[in-house]
Protein backbone atom coordinates (compact mmCIF):
# COMPACT_ATOMS: atom_id res chain seq x y z
CA UNK A 1 0.00 0.00 0.00
CA UNK A 2 3.00 2.25 0.50
CA UNK A 3 3.24 2.87 -3.61
CA UNK A 4 0.16 5.08 -3.02
CA UNK A 5 0.50 9.07 -2.95
CA UNK A 6 -2.59 9.34 -1.23
CA UNK A 7 -5.21 7.50 1.62
CA UNK A 8 -7.64 8.25 -0.65
CA UNK A 9 -6.44 5.90 -3.05
CA UNK A 10 -5.43 3.39 -0.58
CA UNK A 11 -9.11 3.51 0.03
CA UNK A 12 -10.38 3.47 -3.10
CA UNK A 13 -8.43 0.71 -4.10
CA UNK A 14 -9.40 -1.44 -1.42
CA UNK A 15 -12.67 -0.69 -1.91
CA UNK A 16 -12.14 -1.85 -5.53
CA UNK A 17 -10.56 -4.97 -4.32
CA UNK A 18 -13.01 -5.90 -1.86
CA UNK A 19 -15.93 -5.27 -3.86
CA UNK A 20 -13.87 -7.87 -6.62
CA UNK A 21 -13.03 -10.65 -4.22
CA UNK A 22 -15.15 -10.17 -1.19
CA UNK A 23 -17.91 -13.07 -2.65
CA UNK A 24 -15.35 -15.68 -2.70
CA UNK A 25 -13.75 -14.93 0.11
CA UNK A 26 -16.79 -15.02 2.10
CA UNK A 27 -17.91 -17.93 0.99
CA UNK A 28 -14.16 -19.31 1.60
CA UNK A 29 -14.61 -18.80 5.02
CA UNK A 30 -18.31 -19.73 5.16
CA UNK A 31 -17.24 -23.23 3.96
CA UNK A 32 -14.31 -23.36 6.77
CA UNK A 33 -16.47 -22.20 9.32
CA UNK A 34 -19.15 -24.66 8.40
CA UNK A 35 -16.72 -27.29 8.38
CA UNK A 36 -15.87 -26.65 12.10
CA UNK A 37 -18.83 -25.83 13.32
CA UNK A 38 -21.67 -26.35 10.72
CA UNK A 39 -21.75 -30.04 10.84
CA UNK A 40 -21.40 -30.27 14.38
CA UNK A 41 -24.41 -27.64 14.77
CA UNK A 42 -26.70 -29.83 12.49
CA UNK A 43 -26.28 -32.95 14.60
CA UNK A 44 -27.56 -31.11 17.17
CA UNK A 45 -30.32 -29.86 15.66
CA UNK A 46 -31.20 -33.16 14.43
CA UNK A 47 -30.57 -34.80 17.18
CA UNK A 48 -33.43 -32.48 19.15
CA UNK A 49 -35.65 -32.60 16.46
CA UNK A 50 -35.60 -36.11 17.12
CA UNK A 51 -35.76 -36.64 20.77
CA UNK A 52 -38.50 -33.44 20.44
CA UNK A 53 -40.36 -35.27 17.67
CA UNK A 54 -39.97 -38.95 19.58
CA UNK A 55 -41.28 -37.25 22.65
CA UNK A 56 -44.57 -36.16 21.23
CA UNK A 57 -45.08 -39.14 19.13
CA UNK A 58 -45.18 -41.50 22.62
CA UNK A 59 -47.57 -38.50 24.23
CA UNK A 60 -50.12 -38.97 21.12
CA UNK A 61 -49.60 -43.19 21.50
CA UNK A 62 -50.45 -42.62 25.32
CA UNK A 63 -53.15 -40.81 24.22
CA UNK A 64 -54.70 -43.12 21.77
CA UNK A 65 -54.05 -46.23 24.99
CA UNK A 66 -55.91 -43.90 27.20
CA UNK A 67 -58.80 -43.08 24.44
CA UNK A 68 -58.71 -39.48 23.96
CA UNK A 69 -58.67 -39.72 20.35
CA UNK A 70 -58.49 -35.33 20.47
CA UNK A 71 -55.62 -35.13 22.59
CA UNK A 72 -54.02 -37.48 19.64
CA UNK A 73 -55.17 -35.47 16.68
CA UNK A 74 -53.63 -32.12 18.05
CA UNK A 75 -50.29 -34.08 18.53
CA UNK A 76 -50.55 -35.40 15.46
CA UNK A 77 -51.15 -32.07 13.60
CA UNK A 78 -48.26 -30.29 15.82
CA UNK A 79 -45.88 -33.12 14.82
CA UNK A 80 -46.75 -32.55 10.88
CA UNK A 81 -46.40 -29.20 11.65
CA UNK A 82 -42.93 -28.69 13.71
CA UNK A 83 -41.23 -31.51 12.94
CA UNK A 84 -41.95 -32.37 9.27
CA UNK A 85 -38.43 -33.53 8.90
CA UNK A 86 -38.72 -36.88 11.36
CA UNK A 87 -39.95 -39.86 10.53
CA UNK A 88 -42.36 -39.58 13.43
CA UNK A 89 -45.00 -37.62 10.90
CA UNK A 90 -45.58 -40.59 9.00
CA UNK A 91 -46.14 -42.73 12.16
CA UNK A 92 -48.46 -39.66 13.71
CA UNK A 93 -50.15 -40.04 9.92
CA UNK A 94 -50.70 -43.70 10.99
CA UNK A 95 -51.76 -43.37 14.13
CA UNK A 96 -54.53 -40.41 13.38
CA UNK A 97 -55.75 -42.37 10.28
CA UNK A 98 -56.36 -45.68 12.56
CA UNK A 99 -58.05 -43.00 14.78
CA UNK A 100 -60.39 -41.55 11.84
CA UNK A 101 -61.03 -45.46 10.74
CA UNK A 102 -62.54 -46.24 14.44
CA UNK A 103 -64.10 -43.05 14.38
CA UNK A 104 -66.09 -44.61 11.43
CA UNK A 105 -64.14 -41.73 9.52
CA UNK A 106 -63.30 -43.87 6.03
CA UNK A 107 -62.42 -41.29 3.74
CA UNK A 108 -60.83 -38.92 6.09
CA UNK A 109 -58.74 -42.17 6.96
CA UNK A 110 -57.69 -42.91 3.46
CA UNK A 111 -56.79 -39.02 2.82
CA UNK A 112 -54.78 -39.23 6.16
CA UNK A 113 -52.88 -42.13 4.64
CA UNK A 114 -52.53 -41.13 0.87
CA UNK A 115 -51.31 -38.06 2.51
CA UNK A 116 -48.42 -40.01 4.75
CA UNK A 117 -47.71 -42.07 1.27
CA UNK A 118 -46.96 -38.72 -0.81
CA UNK A 119 -44.86 -36.87 1.94
CA UNK A 120 -43.29 -39.21 4.28
CA UNK A 121 -39.53 -39.60 4.47
CA UNK A 122 -39.43 -42.69 5.21
CA UNK A 123 -40.09 -45.24 2.05
CA UNK A 124 -41.43 -48.23 4.65
CA UNK A 125 -43.90 -46.07 5.91
CA UNK A 126 -44.73 -44.44 2.56
CA UNK A 127 -46.00 -48.07 1.53
CA UNK A 128 -47.24 -49.27 4.78
CA UNK A 129 -50.02 -45.98 4.52
CA UNK A 130 -50.34 -46.57 0.58
CA UNK A 131 -51.34 -50.19 1.28
CA UNK A 132 -53.90 -49.61 4.07
CA UNK A 133 -55.32 -47.01 1.90
CA UNK A 134 -55.92 -49.58 -0.73
CA UNK A 135 -57.18 -51.74 1.89
CA UNK A 136 -59.68 -49.09 2.77
CA UNK A 137 -60.39 -48.75 -1.01
CA UNK A 138 -60.95 -52.41 -1.50
CA UNK A 139 -63.52 -52.47 1.31
CA UNK A 140 -65.29 -49.35 -0.46
CA UNK A 141 -65.79 -51.42 -3.42
CA UNK A 142 -63.10 -48.99 -5.36
CA UNK A 143 -61.74 -52.47 -6.78
CA UNK A 144 -60.99 -51.65 -10.37
CA UNK A 145 -59.43 -48.04 -9.42
CA UNK A 146 -57.27 -49.27 -6.74
CA UNK A 147 -55.91 -52.93 -9.06
CA UNK A 148 -55.35 -49.56 -11.95
CA UNK A 149 -53.09 -48.09 -9.15
CA UNK A 150 -51.48 -51.04 -7.77
CA UNK A 151 -50.45 -51.90 -11.46
CA UNK A 152 -49.14 -48.15 -11.45
CA UNK A 153 -47.18 -49.09 -8.13
CA UNK A 154 -45.87 -52.27 -9.69
CA UNK A 155 -44.93 -50.83 -12.77
CA UNK A 156 -43.41 -47.71 -11.00
CA UNK A 157 -44.57 -44.99 -12.52
CA UNK A 158 -44.23 -41.78 -10.85
CA UNK A 159 -41.21 -42.80 -9.68
CA UNK A 160 -42.83 -45.32 -6.89
CA UNK A 161 -40.45 -48.61 -6.46
CA UNK A 162 -42.65 -51.88 -4.68
CA UNK A 163 -39.07 -53.12 -3.88
CA UNK A 164 -40.01 -55.57 -0.87
CA UNK A 165 -43.46 -54.56 -0.37
CA UNK A 166 -44.27 -55.83 -4.01
CA UNK A 167 -45.85 -59.18 -2.39
CA UNK A 168 -48.30 -57.08 -0.29
CA UNK A 169 -49.09 -54.89 -3.24
CA UNK A 170 -50.00 -58.14 -5.61
CA UNK A 171 -52.44 -59.33 -2.43
CA UNK A 172 -54.48 -56.43 -2.31
CA UNK A 173 -55.01 -56.53 -6.26
CA UNK A 174 -55.90 -60.47 -5.52
CA UNK A 175 -58.66 -59.50 -3.22
CA UNK A 176 -60.03 -56.74 -5.50
CA UNK A 177 -59.98 -59.20 -8.31
CA UNK A 178 -61.45 -61.92 -6.05
CA UNK A 179 -64.50 -59.10 -4.81
CA UNK A 180 -65.02 -58.39 -8.36
CA UNK A 181 -65.48 -62.09 -9.17
CA UNK A 182 -62.71 -62.33 -11.31
CA UNK A 183 -61.22 -66.05 -10.06
CA UNK A 184 -58.61 -66.09 -12.72
CA UNK A 185 -56.45 -62.51 -12.41
CA UNK A 186 -57.29 -62.89 -8.88
CA UNK A 187 -55.25 -66.34 -9.14
CA UNK A 188 -52.15 -64.91 -10.68
CA UNK A 189 -51.96 -62.33 -8.16
CA UNK A 190 -52.14 -64.35 -5.31
CA UNK A 191 -49.60 -66.62 -6.88
CA UNK A 192 -47.26 -63.48 -7.56
CA UNK A 193 -47.80 -62.05 -3.83
CA UNK A 194 -47.30 -65.98 -2.53
CA UNK A 195 -43.72 -65.29 -4.63
CA UNK A 196 -43.00 -62.44 -3.37
CA UNK A 197 -44.50 -62.71 0.03
CA UNK A 198 -42.14 -60.81 3.09
CA UNK A 199 -45.02 -61.94 5.82
CA UNK A 200 -47.20 -64.62 6.66
CA UNK A 201 -47.24 -66.74 3.31
CA UNK A 202 -49.39 -69.32 4.81
CA UNK A 203 -52.54 -66.95 4.62
CA UNK A 204 -51.46 -65.90 0.93
CA UNK A 205 -51.86 -70.24 0.11
CA UNK A 206 -55.08 -70.19 2.47
CA UNK A 207 -56.61 -67.44 -0.32
CA UNK A 208 -55.09 -69.61 -3.47
CA UNK A 209 -56.38 -73.11 -2.05
CA UNK A 210 -59.90 -71.52 -1.69
CA UNK A 211 -60.52 -70.22 -5.44
CA UNK A 212 -60.19 -74.16 -5.87
CA UNK A 213 -57.81 -75.49 -8.46
CA UNK A 214 -57.21 -73.73 -12.25
CA UNK A 215 -58.73 -75.04 -14.78
CA UNK A 216 -56.83 -76.78 -17.28
CA UNK A 217 -56.44 -73.96 -19.74
CA UNK A 218 -55.06 -72.13 -16.99
CA UNK A 219 -52.43 -74.41 -15.28
CA UNK A 220 -49.71 -74.09 -18.09
CA UNK A 221 -49.85 -70.32 -17.65
CA UNK A 222 -50.21 -70.09 -13.44
CA UNK A 223 -47.93 -72.80 -13.57
CA UNK A 224 -48.43 -74.65 -10.45
CA UNK A 225 -46.31 -73.71 -6.80
CA UNK A 226 -44.48 -76.43 -5.61
CA UNK A 227 -44.44 -77.47 -2.06
CA UNK A 228 -40.81 -76.29 -1.88
CA UNK A 229 -42.41 -72.93 -2.74
CA UNK A 230 -45.28 -73.05 -0.34
CA UNK A 231 -43.09 -73.65 2.63
CA UNK A 232 -40.77 -71.26 2.26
Amino acid sequence: MDVYQTEEEQVESLKKWWAENSRSIIFGVGIGLFAIFGWQSWKEHAHTQAVESSGLYEQMVKAVKNDNPEAAIQLSHEINKTYGDTPYVGLAGLQKAKIELEQSKRKEAIATLMGVADSANNNSIQHIARLRAFRLRVGDADMTAVINDIDDVIAEKNGINPGEFIGQYEAVKGDAYRLLGDVKNARYSYIAALRNATLDKRLMQLKLDDLGPPPKSEQQNTGALTPKETAK
